[in-house]
């Protein structure tokens, strides 16, 4: 009996894998030797075939559910797909084109512009589109206002670097020069530091430029903690979408997508180890070791301002979807966004 090669024996075993997960992909169906054997030129025989796809299965890239002979790939015959995917296939320049013109329409607060962005992943790829907004902690402070609402109210406006904006009305009673006086000090003082520091830093400040005003004082400690409780944030958009998928008939997958769109801190947690990733980043079924992500497949990377890393945009969806589509997706939207924030920047320097 004639010996294959051992290179053309793991270069066919590599084919029939793509084949196979290309083929569930479109039909969501297990798939067995016939369907391969017709879509497919491979120009092996029937028996060959089912041996390759006996041998994928006692490796562990395939697995067959008892009701039926076709195989369905595992989440480890989904790794070595998506780690053979060599290049990423671009968008086509119509979607391109859409990506663009959405962006276009909306205003420079950073808000918008991640809001936008989920939403924009979520109706392109048809799955859950999300976008990790830039770690509270390492913006930086690009001015506070405090204006006078009324002989007893002040609204804190504070502005970030990466156009973060959050207000709050503050009851206390201050002088309006006093005010006028503590908003260039507090500017002075803070504008430039990291929201972690300016939260520690003020109080201190204000106390050795006036420690005989109180009123300011206190107005001081209420600014500490508006800065202060600025949290990570995670817009999310289209989970329904992948509810509607069938992968998703079971009831316990439905119910760990829809506690994470539910809980986003939890999403943020398992999303913010991506951080540090400039690369495109696939994780399928169990690999992060979530149970909230175990029937289901997450691609992400990070977006920049520029000069440094801020946060973390991507999708999530079934095991089965068009990979490398997913991937290309995901790394032109992180370019364009990049693009908007980096001109954002040099807006406001001008």
């Amino acid at each position: 009996m004639r010996q294959v090669a051992e290179n053309i024996l793991k270069e066919r075993k590599s084919r029939v894998l793509h084949a196979v997960i290309h083929e569930y992909i479109k039909t969501g169906k297990p798939v067995g030797s016939s369907s391969l054997e017709k879509g497919y030129n491979f120009n092996l025989s029937p028996a060959t075939l089912r041996s390759l796809m006996a041998e994928l299965e006692k490796d562990g890239f395939l697995t067959h559910p008892h009701t039926s002979a076709g195989r369905i790939p595992t989440d480890a015959g989904y790794r070595a797909y998506v780690d053979s995917l060599i290049e990423l296939q671009r968008l086509a320049v119509e979607e391109e084109e859409i990506i663009k013109k959405e962006y276009e329409k909306k205003t420079k607060e950073i808000d918008s512009l991640l809001s936008q962005t989920s939403k924009i992943l979520s109706g392109l790829s048809n799955y859950t589109g999300f976008v990790m907004a830039p770690k509270a902690k390492n913006n930086e402070i690009r001015n506070i206002e405090l204006i006078q609402i009324s002989s007893e109210q002040i609204l804190v406006v504070l502005l970030t670097k990466t156009g973060l904006v959050r207000h709050k009305m503050i009851n206390i009673s201050i002088d309006s020069d006093d005010l006028y006086e503590l908003k260039h000090f507090l500017n002075s003082k803070l504008r430039g530091i990291s929201l972690e520091e300016a939260s520690k830093r003020i109080i201190v400040e204000v106390q050795k430029y006036q420690s005989k005003q109180q009123d300011m004082f206190k107005l001081a400690g209420y600014i500490s903690n508006v800065i202060d409780s600025i949290q990570d944030d995670i817009y999310m958009n289209g989970a329904s979408n992948v509810l509607a998928i069938p992968d998703f008939n079971d009831f316990e997958s439905a119910r760990c997508l829809m506690n994470l769109n539910e809980h986003k801190d939890r999403l943020i947690e398992i999303i913010g180890k991506d951080l540090d990733i400039s690369s495109i980043k696939v994780q399928i079924g169990g690999e992060g070791n979530s149970a909230e992500l175990k029937d289901l497949s997450v691609i992400t990377t990070s977006y920049s301002d520029g000069n440094k890393t801020i946060g973390v945009l991507g999708i999530i969806g079934p095991k089965r979807m068009e990979y490398d589509k997913m991937m290309a997706l995901v790394n032109s939207v992180s370019k364009i966004v990049n693009g908007f924030l980096l001109k954002m920047g040099e807006d406001s320097d001008d």
